[in-house]
């Protein structure tokens, strides 16, 4: 077999270390220079998002030999609303950098990898079809997809972040929903170290959105964040994005075409994380690859957490400012604390079943 995979991301560095693991070697093409040429920031994985694996990094370690080395566990989080604050303790997953930081998940899986990446590869699909026998589309971008098969873009997100300085716990995360600033939208900030920290807003492009002024709401994430942590912030550097789809698409693989991470779906609508959905999507694809599992059964599970979690974010979108102070409040109560930090209990999935009873065609 000759194996491509088209791109060095999360899903494609995943699928090629598994492939090693089974003693295949896969061609790897980069379009950028280096793994993680983009911006540097700070990401998730939060627990209660991935049951039942309540460690992620454990899971992925002992059962698949990708190990990772997270920038700190998440031991508290704090949600606030236009009125309202709460948070939630106990051990709720891990933080780590992404992007050129030299401690990325992307350069630490670049690292374990024994072959070699072709950077600077500006291939086509059709181009490697001609010459490899096998073909994972990992790019990473749903417009790469879509020249293949049919992609659903559940929305466009506009971002808008920033490294910040500031005094900050490494063990502590920040979630702000406020439609003033964020329309059906969220905002976060996730420390890098003692000093740095990420601080994301992000919301969806959809036409009630697009007059409204990106820089004026971020100025208003901006005081909202300074006045919640009593600091006044320092921005290193900033970035912006537009049109950054989340989706899913039609077929899991076409003939032997894998589409991985977010050339599959493996964006939660919901909140936006995947970054452990698109790595599972690499290992499954590699499974197949090597005759230990069929793709399509494993990313099942997968597909239906997508569907729980758009059904979610269209009922979250329904809700006005009065709605999500009154859910920020009701964190504070402990049996809805021990329900959002139970490892054993799916509160995404419970949610959607009560919202939509009957499973979505996964």
């Amino acid at each position: 077999m000759n194996i491509a995979i088209m791109g060095s991301g999360l899903a494609g560095l995943s699928c090629a270390l598994t492939l090693e693991k089974y003693g295949y070697q896969a061609d790897i093409f980069e379009r950028r220079e280096e793994v993680g040429d983009r911006f540097v920031i700070a990401e998730a994985m939060f627990s209660m998002f991935h049951t039942p694996y309540d460690d992620a990094i454990k899971f992925l370690s002992e059962t698949h030999d990708i190990h990772l080395k997270p920038s700190s566990n998440l031991q508290k989080v704090y949600f606030y609303s236009k009125n309202e604050s709460s948070f939630i303790n106990g051990h709720l997953g891990f933080t780590n950098m992404r992007g050129k930081h030299p401690d990325s998940y992307e350069k630490q899986m670049e690292s374990q990898l024994k072959g070699k990446i072709k950077y600077n590869q500006n291939v086509t699909y059709e181009e490697l079809s001609k010459e490899y026998t096998h073909i994972v589309l990992a790019t990473g971008d749903p417009l790469d997809t879509k020249k293949i098969q049919a992609y659903d873009v559940a929305f466009k997100a506009s971002f808008k972040g920033a490294v910040i300085r500031g005094d900050f716990n490494r063990t502590e995360a920040h979630v702000f929903f406020n439609h003033d600033y964020a329309p059906k939208g969220m905002a976060y900030l996730l420390p890098h170290s003692d000093c740095e920290a990420s601080l994301v807003l992000v919301y969806p492009q959809y036409p009630e959105n697009e007059h409204l002024d990106k820089d004026q709401l971020w100025k208003m994430c901006w005081e909202d964040c300074c006045k919640r942590l009593d600091q006044e912030f320092a921005i290193i550097n900033e970035y912006s994005i537009k049109d950054y789809r989340i989706g899913k698409t039609e077929t899991d693989r076409i003939g032997n075409t894998f589409f991985i991470g977010n050339c599959w779906g493996s964006i939660t609508p919901v909140f936006g994380f995947g970054q452990f959905e698109s790595m599972l999507t690499g290992i499954y694809a590699a499974h197949d690859i090597a005759g230990v599992g069929d793709y399509t059964k494993l990313v099942k599970p997968l597909s239906q957490s997508y569907h729980d979690s758009l059904t979610l974010r269209r009922t979250m979108e329904k809700f006005n400012n009065d709605h999500l102070d009154l859910i920020t409040k009701s964190i504070n109560i402990q049996l809805i604390e021990s329900m959002i930090t139970n490892k054993d209990l799916n509160l995404m999935k419970i949610l959607s079943r009560i919202i939509h009873p009957f499973s979505r065609k996964a």
